[in-house]
C-alpha cells in the first residue's frame, strides 16, 4: 500500500482548497451518538463475550468503507481534462466527507470501551486530540509541530487512556484545546490532502490509489482513538485492509 503514497500529484493548489474546505469540514465534529451507539450495541450483541479491543475492527468498517468511497468525487478525472476540473471543485468535499467517517469512527471506539460521551464539549475536545495524533502521523513535511497546536497539552499525544487525563482536566483546559480546533482541522486537512490529490490523476489510476490511502488514514484514526478512549495499558489494535471488492458497498449499519 505504501507504495501508491508517493505517486506524482496534479499541479494543484493545496492550501487554497483546504481554505475552501474550513467552511464545511468545521461542522463535522458532531456525529450522532445515536446512530454510533446502536452500531455499537449490534456488534455486541453478537459477541458478548469478546473484549472491546477485538470487537474495534467491526464496529468501524463500515466507515472505513466510506471513507474509501469519498474518492468517487474524483471519478470524472477518468476524463482528462474538463473530468480533472469538476473533480478538482469536489476536494473539499471528500475531504469533508473522509473527515466526518474519521469522527463518527472515533466516536464508536469510544463508546465501545463504555466511555460516557454525553458531554459534547468533552467529547469533541477528545475527538480533537484523536484527529491530532493522525495529523502528526500522517504529516511527511514535519509542518505539523504539536506543541505549537496544542502547547502544554501536546503531552496528551500518544498517551494511552487520555480520555480520562482529558475528563480530568477544568473546563478551562479543555476549552484550550478546543480553541486550536480550525488549526487541528486544518492540520488534519493538509496532512490528508495530498494522496486524496492523486485521485485527480487521470484514467482511473488515481481514484484506486486515494481509495486505499484513505483505508491507511482511517486505520491511523481508529489506532489513536483506541489509545486515547481505551483502558491505560492498552495496546492498539491492528486493522485490516478492506478487500477491494467490498469498497463500493455500503453497510448504513457500521
Amino acid at each position: 500500500m505504501t507504495g501508491a503514497f508517493n505517486l506524482p500529484k496534479p499541479d494543484f493548489d493545496l492550501e487554497a482548497t483546504v481554505d475552501r474546505a474550513m467552511a464545511l469540514i468545521n461542522r463535522t465534529l458532531q456525529p450522532s451518538l445515536e446512530d454510533a451507539q446502536k452500531v455499537v450495541d449490534k456488534v455486541r450483541a453478537g459477541k458478548p463475550l469478546v473484549a472491546p479491543a477485538d470487537l474495534v475492527d467491526q464496529v468501524t468498517r463500515g466507515n472505513r468503507m466510506r471513507a474509501a468511497r469519498a474518492v468517487s468525487f474524483s471519478l470524472p478525472s477518468i476524463l482528462p481534462g474538463v473530468g480533472t476540473a469538476i473533480s478538482a471543485a469536489a476536494v473539499p468535499v471528500a475531504l469533508r466527507e473522509v473527515l466526518k467517517e474519521a469522527v463518527s469512527a472515533a466516536v464508536k471506539v469510544g463508546l465501545l470501551f463504555d466511555r460516557d460521551l454525553s458531554d459534547p464539549e468533552l467529547t469533541r475536545t477528545a475527538v480533537l486530540v484523536v484527529l491530532t495524533e493522525g495529523a502528526v502521523k500522517l504529516d511527511k513535511t514535519g509542518r505539523i509541530r504539536p506543541d505549537a497546536i496544542l502547547g502544554r497539552h501536546a503531552s496528551l499525544l500518544g498517551t494511552t487512556a487520555a480520555y480520562d487525563a482529558l475528563a480530568a482536566l477544568t473546563a478551562t483546559e479543555r476549552q484550550e484545546i478546543a480553541a486550536s480546533q480550525s488549526e487541528i482541522l486544518r492540520a488534519w486537512a493538509l496532512a490528508v490532502g495530498p494522496p486524496l490529490l492523486a485521485g485527480l490523476l487521470p484514467f482511473g489510476f488515481g481514484p484506486m490509489a486515494a481509495a486505499n490511502y484513505m483505508q491507511y488514514v482511517l486505520k491511523g484514526t481508529i489506532t489513536a482513538a483506541t489509545r486515547v478512549f481505551g483502558p491505560a495499558g492498552s495496546v492498539p489494535v491492528a486493522v485490516d485492509e478492506i478487500p477491494e471488492r467490498e469498497v463500493q458497498r455500503d453497510d448504513p449499519e457500521s
